[in-house]
């Protein structure tokens, strides 16, 4: 790579790190402002305060709290933000390389205008790779401190949540009064296996359960399992009780933890590596199309950002001296508009369309118009 390449890579890098720390910075601080009595009652529950009042917090300690809490959410942020941010990074930078007359000297020496952004374009690939590794490696591993909220930081544990009437695959109804996601933990396990008149075939209780990877089931603590005494087709009034006379140790099922955070967390999804969704995918207990729309949209918005990115470039890279204000103008116009519009898209299911086809629907129509105007610079 020559010095060129190089010094236009690194400057398009270096004012995307830097935008992207102040908007972080930004949004935490207004976070921070808003939520401030937690925070300092996080770091008074640090130095030992147990009786939830805001006495004995100090500095240090609220510093661990506002960086323990929104520490994880800086690799959350680069997964929503890249693509904006590397939209305002490049605006940057060849604002600056046409103010201060560097490509009419790039010109003077041979050097087309379309040769000297295309470094800009390789960082967004960059960029874009190192969302892949976010997505698959940081965030995964995150997930269940990306669940905490404001509420949940004195605690410092995960929130639980109670678990309805659930439906797995083969239709048997699980019903508990405390999911622990950190623990993979269920608390006052009831579970309900009925015919396809309603009857009840079977009827488990446990105490708690706790999900085994290896066995893919729940292991019941003083489980208990019973049948009814009579035909379990019979008229309701008539139907007899069920009776818990028999231990039994597991209980498979397709609701494993994962599924179930993801139908009480709808962003759960996209905070999961292909590999989880497509162990997810293998169970009917998650609507596979929702998954094959989660695994798809991922690429298909990386390349939407690198693809607006080539869209918005000829607003700046100008051989002629024009206002750079009314071109930053001229970009955002058009520049954001395609890009929200496009994520939209991407997100929402589209009617009488298949979930594969909507998704990649912006990317395609973007690739022509990208083509166009990279073509039609005056170089």
């Amino acid at each position: 790579m020559g010095i060129l390449n190089r010094s236009i890579l690194f400057r398009f890098l270096g004012n995307f790190f830097l935008l992207f720390g102040l908007l972080f910075v930004f949004a935490i601080s207004i976070d921070v402002i808003i939520q401030w009595e937690k925070f300092v009652r996080v770091s008074a529950a640090a130095a030992g305060n147990v009786t939830g009042t805001t006495e004995g917090a100090t500095t240090v300690g609220l510093f661990r709290a506002i960086l323990g809490f929104h520490g994880p959410r800086v690799f959350q942020f680069y997964q929503y933000m890249m693509p904006l941010v590397a939209l305002g990074a490049m605006g940057f930078t060849a604002a600056s390389m046409h103010r201060n007359r560097e490509f009419t000297a790039i010109l003077a020496a041979g050097v087309s205008i379309r040769r000297a952004v295309f470094p800009m374009i390789v960082g967004m690939c960059g960029l874009c790779m190192l969302q892949i590794a976010n997505q698959e490696l940081m965030l995964p591993r995150l997930a269940q401190r990306l669940l905490l909220e404001h509420g949940d930081m004195i605690r410092g544990v995960v929130p639980t949540w109670g678990i309805g009437l659930v439906a797995d695959s083969q239709g048997r109804l699980i019903h508990a009064s405390s999911f622990d996601p950190a623990t993979k933990t269920l608390s006052g396990l009831y579970i309900v296996e009925r015919t396809k008149q309603g009857g009840v075939v079977r009827r488990i209780e446990a105490r708690r359960a706790t999900w085994s990877d290896d066995e893919r089931a729940w292991i019941l603590e003083q489980g208990r399992m019973g049948v009814p005494a009579g035909p379990s087709d019979a008229p309701r009034g008539e139907r007899t009780p069920v009776f818990l006379d028999e231990p039994i140790r597991s209980f498979a099922t397709d609701l494993d933890p994962e599924t179930l955070s993801l139908r009480q967390h709808r962003l759960y999804a996209h905070m999961l590596s292909l590999a989880d969704i497509a162990e997810l995918a293998r169970s009917s207990a998650v609507d596979p199309t929702a998954l094959r729309r989660f695994a798809v949209s991922r690429f298909a918005a990386l390349l939407v950002g690198l693809l607006v990115l080539a869209i918005s470039i000829p607003f700046f890279a100008l051989r002629e001296p024009t206002p750079l204000l009314r071109q930053a103008v001229q970009c955002s116009a058009v520049s954001l508009p395609i890009l929200l519009i496009s994520m939209v898209i991407i997100t929402l299911p589209l009617p009488s369309i298949t979930p594969t086809l909507g998704v990649v629907i912006p990317v395609v129509l973007l690739i022509p118009v990208a083509a166009w105007r990279i073509a039609m610079m005056k170089t």
